[in-house]
């Protein structure tokens, strides 16, 4: 699969999340971080955990949480902001400030209401007017999506379905009912069939295995040390440090300076 068509399975996606089923206002994307290329090593065509911004200048950020951490909104909120900041230059004025978008999948369950899928931003108490459309931050819950007829589901819901790691019958259902979803799962089973990313996939689930596993023990003997050192692992296994970061809680400050550390001082 070319980054062409993985750049446009996430166009189709980031559509999904921000418009539904209304017509689609991204037109393309500009990926703005190099080591977080579309195109994800483990057969999903659109890459997530990426920065980009829109034909229109807004900047999204999308990330995939799978296990649940201390002060999580916090964290989403500091990284949100971070992207928000990042676009003032010296110089600048505030009409340099574009929109910016989380948009965070995690695979248990995080907030309090039933939905799958909820969508904050910054609005009065009381008359809910919004104050402002730069800020908005979507969550996609997989564990409490269910998958129902394919024929009910909107754009949004395809995706999530394709993510939550549905059977094979509702993954033919899936692709028999959107020709974009039907090139997503033909990529897909051409990545099945591509040994040397089948095997970079696979290293990339045991490190994440080893660590949930190091981080339940870790948890029950109340040691933060074995956290620390299944994030060094994971950096020795190739795992970059955003993925690492966002899987451990461990910043990617600490991180690099542990890449360091285990590569004697140079980090590469």
């Amino acid at each position: 699969m070319g980054k062409r068509e993985a750049q446009a399975f996430e166009i189709h996606f980031l559509n999904a999340v921000l418009y539904g089923d209304d017509a689609p206002q991204i037109a393309d994307v500009f990926f703005l971080d190099k080591d977080l290329d579309p195109e994800r090593a483990d057969g999903k065509p659109a890459k997530l955990d990426i920065l980009a911004k829109t034909d229109q200048g807004m900047l999204i950020n999308v990330e995939v949480q799978v296990r649940r951490q201390a002060h999580l909104a916090e964290r989403f909120l500091f990284y949100w902001a971070e992207m928000y900041g990042s676009q003032m230059k010296r110089g600048d004025g505030y009409y340099a400030l574009k929109p910016s978008v989380s948009i965070i999948l995690t695979e248990f369950d995080h907030l309090p209401e039933a939905s799958w899928h909820n969508a904050y931003s910054i609005c009065n108490d009381v008359s809910r007017r919004r104050l402002t459309d730069h800020f908005a931050m979507h969550f996609i819950e997989l564990k409490k999506f269910t998958y129902s007829d394919v024929k009910a589901l909107h754009r949004l819901g395809r995706w999530t379905a394709y993510f939550s790691n549905c059977g094979d019958r509702e993954t033919e259902e899936l692709a028999m009912s959107d020709p974009v979803m039907k090139e997503v799962v033909q990529a897909e089973t051409a990545f099945t069939e591509d040994e040397i990313m089948r095997r970079k996939y696979s290293q990339r689930e045991k490190a994440v295995r080893d660590y949930i596993s190091a981080m339940d023990e870790a948890r029950n003997e109340g040691l933060q040390e074995g956290i620390v050192q299944m994030a060094v692992k994971m950096l020795e296994n190739g795992i970059d440090r955003h993925t690492v970061a966002a899987i451990t809680g461990v910043s990617e400050q600490e991180l690099a300076a542990l890449k360091t550390a285990a590569a004697g001082g140079c980090d590469a």
